[in-house]
Order: C-alpha cells, then structure tokens, then sequence
C-alpha cells in the first residue's frame, strides 16, 4: 500500500493534463490582455517561493524573458518600493492575503494606472 503522499506524485501529470485541457482558452485570454513588458517580477513569501523559483526558471525558459523574485519588504517595511517600469507583476501566494504581496501588486497596478490614458 502506497502512501497518500505517493498517490498525489503519481497522479500529478493527469492532474495538470485536465487543468491543461480545461484552462488553456482562458490562459491564452489572460496572455493576450497583457500590458506591454520587458521583464518579469514575482512576489512570494513562504512556501509560495518555492513556485515562484519554479516559475522564474520555467518563465524564463519558455519565454526568455528576464524574471526576478520581488523584494517585498522594500515595499512594507522599508518602504522604498524599486521602479517597477516595464515589469509583469505576479503575485504568488496561497491566502491571497500577504501584506507584503499585497503592496507589490498594488504598486505594479500603479505603475499600469500610471501609463493608461
């Protein structure tokens, strides 16, 4: 008997091949109203860095562009948030309610409402 543990691994690959199957119309929707950007920037905390390094070496295989992992306490605690110019913001985070990761989307959003007429 297999652990539950063992069971997940080895369903991993239909899993992601439904979410695959079933999401992929709205990822290309997402892609598609994208504002224009030069790099990429992902904020985590936690366990959620973990995705985001995985992320930051996926992204950046797959669509060779430059991603970093955010410095969200320059945000919050330092506050003295980098320019995020030319930057596609992401947020990685379990709760969706990190203080920290909060402030850096929300400075990304600035930065869009900044450049919209």
């Amino acid at each position: 008997m297999s652990s539950l543990l063992e069971q997940e691994i080895h369903e991993q690959p239909q899993v992601v091949a439904r979410l695959l199957e079933r999401e992929a119309e709205r990822a290309r929707r997402i892609v598609a109203d994208l504002p224009a950007f030069t790099h990429v920037l992902i904020a985590a905390r936690g366990t959620s860095d973990y995705a985001a390094t995985y992320a930051k070496y996926a992204w950046a295989a797959l669509a060779r562009y430059p991603v970093a992992l955010a410095t969200p306490s320059l945000h919050t605690l330092y506050e003295t948030p980098p320019r995020l110019d030319g930057a596609l913001v992401v947020g990685i985070s379990q709760s969706g309610q990190s203080p920290d990761i909060v402030a850096v989307l929300a400075d990304g959003k600035q930065r869009i409402a900044r450049r919209s007429p």
